[in-house]
C-alpha cells in the first residue's frame, strides 16, 4: 500500500478547518499532519512537516498569496491548493504566479476536493470551472495574442489547450473532442513542451494571457 498523502490545512475559520479535516480523515489515503489559522503558522507547519499538499485559504491573516510564495520557497516539494470564497481574478492570478498549483471555490463538492488533492499530489492542476471561466473572460478582453508560439500548435492541440484553460479534466476533454484519454494526455504533453511550461495551470495562464478565442468544435 502506498503512503498516505500528507496534508496541512490552513484556514482562519475553525469550523471550516475542522469540517475539512473530519471529511478528509475518512479517506485512508489522505493524512492531516498539521493545521494553521494564519499565513505565518502555515509556513511554519509546512517548513517543519514537509507535507505533500498545503490546502490554503486565499483570504486569511497574513494572506494566502504570501503563504503560497513562502511555502513554495521553504518546502519546494509541497504543492499548494488554494480554497477561496471569492472569485477575484487578480488575486487568483497572483496566487498562481506565486506558485499555487490548483484553485478551488469553497462550495466545491467534498469528493471533488479529495480528488483535487490526489491530483495535486501527482502534480496535476485543478481549477474550478467557474474560476477558469472568469479568468478566461477577464484576460481575453484585455490581453493581446502572444507571438509565434501558439501558431506552432496543431489544431487539435489548440482545442486541447482551450479546454485545459476552461478547467476541464483529461476525461472531460476526451469526451468533448470525441477522442481517447490517452490521446488527450499526449496532446497536453505536446502543448506543455511547445509552450515551455511545466504544468496545466501555467498552460492555462498562457492561454488566458494570449487571449485565445478559438473554441473547440461541439
Amino acid at each position: 500500500m502506498s503512503k498516505p498523502i500528507r496534508i496541512v490545512i490552513a484556514d482562519d475559520h475553525d469550523l471550516v478547518r475542522q469540517g475539512i479535516r473530519a471529511f478528509l480523515e475518512t479517506h485512508a489515503d489522505l493524512s492531516i499532519v498539521g493545521e494553521a489559522n494564519d499565513s505565518a503558522t502555515a509556513v511554519e507547519q509546512c517548513s517543519r512537516q514537509k507535507p505533500d499538499i498545503a490546502l490554503v485559504d486565499l483570504v486569511m491573516p497574513g494572506g494566502g498569496i504570501e503563504a503560497t510564495r513562502a511555502i513554495r520557497a521553504t518546502s519546494p516539494g509541497t504543492q499548494v491548493v488554494l480554497l477561496t470564497s471569492f472569485e477575484d481574478v487578480q488575486q487568483i492570478v497572483s496566487a498562481i504566479q506565486a506558485g499555487a498549483l490548483s484553485c478551488l471555490l469553497k462550495d466545491v463538492d467534498a469528493d471533488a476536493l479529495a480528488d483535487a488533492l490526489r491530483k495535486a499530489a501527482k502534480g496535476e492542476a485543478v481549477l474550478h470551472q467557474r474560476i477558469a471561466a472568469r479568468l478566461m473572460d477577464a484576460l481575453r478582453r484585455g490581453v493581446e495574442p502572444g507571438s509565434g508560439v501558439l501558431e506552432s500548435l496543431s489544431q487539435r492541440e489548440r482545442e486541447t489547450l482551450t479546454l485545459v484553460a476552461e478547467g476541464l479534466s483529461n476525461q472531460m476533454i476526451a469526451e468533448r473532442l470525441g477522442i481517447g484519454e490517452k490521446t488527450v494526455k499526449t496532446h497536453v504533453s505536446n502543448v506543455l513542451g511547445k509552450l515551455n511550461v511545466s504544468d496545466r495551470t501555467q498552460a492555462a495562464v498562457y492561454a488566458w494571457k494570449s487571449g485565445m478565442k478559438q473554441r473547440p468544435p461541439q
